[in-house]
């Protein structure tokens, strides 16, 4: 796993709620969360005309404003023209410039581009500020170098990722190689599967093929591979997966409540004196499920109890997290799953990326006569889990299935 973004989206808005910049626009007034104004310039009239005659447009006016979006930096320029046709065009020529239609928007009178900023975060920005609907529904079409998991270290899982982004493992070095091989002796590689089964038109593609696929109880499918390739000695398969997400990070189930989502286990201690003592108090007066998952969420909320620091995808256990009060997205995720299930509201632990940014571990509780509800505990729940959270596997003990080897390739394949 990446060092989180929402690591640093968090840390942004602890530093930035307090001191937010001046905007030349009324559109970066009101930020929704995770979402921050650095600078925002408006650009002198005649520095203006200079640039609309170079554009072939006379401009109105023009603006520059920098943004954080979820930890990302972006540049927003707003180019207003002095008539719907004048924007047409200019819209036309800045279009032409920029490769794809995601970088460039009209309103009316005003063009809108974003500069030195990945795809992604342009259509996330264009989503959270407005300039385009945000959709209900997103699908995604994800592409990665994926290595089944049968026991490990956590804490070697993001080191193991790293080492392999930085390895050109067609002619690696001997310090990769001798890096990846020390890394390796932490995991118990394995030749089978289990991924989240996604509802829609959802799917999951393997190369080379299983040869056995088993539905799985609870909404997971798993697959078995005879053999797999390996790249540096470790094994892998290509995964290529079609995950379709809606606004509402909800799942409809006919899934009843049982022991194995209360029950504790070795990555979540919810049975131990002090775990149920402290879950007494956060959720006290609380009756309902929703109230209690609130009630957790906000303890959680950074920088309150829990702050986020140490080492980047970090999985410390969840009795050292709440003794050394730090901590990342899977140890927040822990804390969560177990806090919940002591205080008897089913929980477990859903895994995959937050688009646009990295790897990430969030969680989903079971509301009765709703289904299944994701809630990010890094951000408190003020990040609400919805159509940027990309679900890959859903876990009940807390084992973590997949190993990351190469950066996946995301793309948005369809809209609604």
């Amino acid at each position: 796993m990446t060092r989180s973004i929402l690591t640093s989206l968090i840390m942004l808005a602890v530093t930035l709620s307090t001191a937010a910049a001046e905007v030349a626009e009324e559109c970066f007034e009101k930020m929704p969360f995770g979402c921050f104004v650095t600078k925002s310039y408006r650009i002198p009239k005649a520095q203006a005309d200079a640039i609309g005659k170079k554009l072939g447009t006379p401009l109105k006016k023009l603006s520059n404003t920098y943004l954080q979006v979820q930890g990302k930096p972006i540049q927003v320029n707003i180019m207003e023209a002095k008539a719907p046709a004048d924007a047409k065009k200019l819209h036309k020529t800045i279009s032409a410039m920029k490769g794809h239609p995601a970088f460039c928007l009209i309103q009316g009178k005003k063009v809108v581009e974003f500069c030195n900023v990945e795809l992604s975060t342009a259509i996330k920005t264009a989503y959270e500020l407005g300039f385009t609907p945000k959709p209900k529904t997103v699908q995604y079409g994800i592409t990665a170098h994926v290595s089944t998991i049968d026991k490990a270290d956590y804490m070697s899982f993001n080191k193991l990722f790293n080492v392999f982004l930085q390895t050109n493992t067609q002619n690696p070095s001997k310090e990769s190689i001798t890096n990846i091989q020390a890394l390796s002796r932490n995991f118990t590689f394995g030749t089978s599967v289990t991924l989240r089964k996604q509802p829609g038109k959802s799917s999951y593609e393997f190369t080379p093929k299983p040869t056995k696929t088993m539905d799985q109880s609870h909404d997971r499918i798993s697959y078995f591979f005879k053999q797999t390739p390996d790249v540096l000695g470790v094994p892998y398969v290509t995964l290529r997966s079609k995950v379709s997400c809606n606004s509402t990070g909800t799942t409809p189930t006919d899934r009843k409540p049982d022991k194995s989502l209360l029950s504790a286990t070795p990555y979540w201690p919810v049975d131990d004196p002090q775990i149920q003592a402290l879950t007494r108090k956060i959720t006290s007066g609380k009756r309902t499920h929703e109230t209690k998952v609130q009630a957790i969420l906000e303890w959680l909320t950074p920088g309150k109890n829990i702050k986020s620091d140490g080492p980047a995808g970090s999985r410390w256990g969840v009795k050292k997290v709440l003794k050394q009060k730090y901590g990342h997205c899977w140890d927040s995720s822990d804390c969560f799953v177990t806090l919940a299930r002591a205080a008897g509201v089913p929980a477990r632990q859903v895994g995959g990326w937050l688009y646009g940014t990295s790897g990430h571990i969030w969680a989903e509780v079971l509301i009765p006569g709703k289904g299944w509800q994701q809630v990010d505990p890094t951000g408190g729940g003020k990040l609400n889990c919805g159509i940027y959270h990309i679900p890959y596997f859903t876990t009940e003990t807390g084992e973590m299935p997949i190993l990351y080897l190469s950066m996946p390739q995301i793309e948005v394949i369809e809209t609604q």
